[in-house]
């Protein structure tokens, strides 16, 4: 983000410091309370998606803050918001759709797309946000072609990293038309192995976890 787009002064900075906290939710509670103003969340959740990208091994804490940091009784809210539902609205509308610096297509951990998966599968699993753009994501793995692409491969294993920390979503009403059950998801992604679609041998173990 660019300075001048930011909510306050060194907002991404701050926000930076905040999450480096063994507990996080004190500080970012700090920050949004000094400027109660809507696109600090944004800015928030821009420097969650970042702090993540640098260090997915975070991700699950990270995730558990925002929780936490949403149903907090000291949170500031936004007309007739509450932060919890801000969170669920920014990050919704930000999961596969943040521009990448260098965008990369090639499977692998630097992948992308992959780590979109990953920021969607923590939202689903901790009930951060849903939306169409996230469980659309699964289906595109599910379906993938068996072209022997990469594309496929990162697209299958980018629904398996998604099904695998929150298949549950799946079956759930709410998903309206994205609604499945288990023995469909595993017959698809027993049809993409035996396809060849994903080649890694790492991957193929996820792979192999739904059936």
């Amino acid at each position: 983000m660019s300075e001048s787009a930011d909510a306050f002064p060194n907002s991404d900075q701050l926000f930076q410091q905040a999450f480096a906290d063994p507990d996080p939710v004190p500080a970012l509670l700090k920050l949004l309370n000094e400027h109660p103003i809507y696109k600090s969340v944004r800015d928030l959740v821009f420097v969650y998606f970042d702090e993540i990208e640098r260090n997915p091994s975070r991700g699950q804490a990270l995730a558990s803050s925002l929780v936490r940091l949403g149903k907090s009784p000291d949170a500031p809210t936004y007309n007739s918001s509450t932060l919890s539902e801000a969170l669920w609205v920014e990050l919704r509308d930000a999961h596969f759709k943040l521009p990448r610096d260098e965008e990369v297509t090639k499977y692998g951990p630097k992948n992308t797309y992959l780590l979109d998966s990953l920021l969607s599968g923590l939202s689903l699993q901790h009930n951060l946000a849903s939306g169409g753009d996230q469980l659309a994501s699964i289906d595109d793995g599910l379906d993938a072609p068996k072209n022997g692409s990469e594309e496929s491969e990162v697209l299958v294993v980018g629904a398996c990293i998604q099904l695998l920390m929150s298949g549950s979503t799946l079956l759930a009403e709410d998903v309206g038309t994205y609604r499945k059950t288990a023995e469909e998801v595993a017959k698809k992604l027993k049809d993409q192995k035996a396809g060849g679609v994903v080649k890694d041998p790492h991957a193929i173990k996820v792979l192999e976890v739904w059936f």
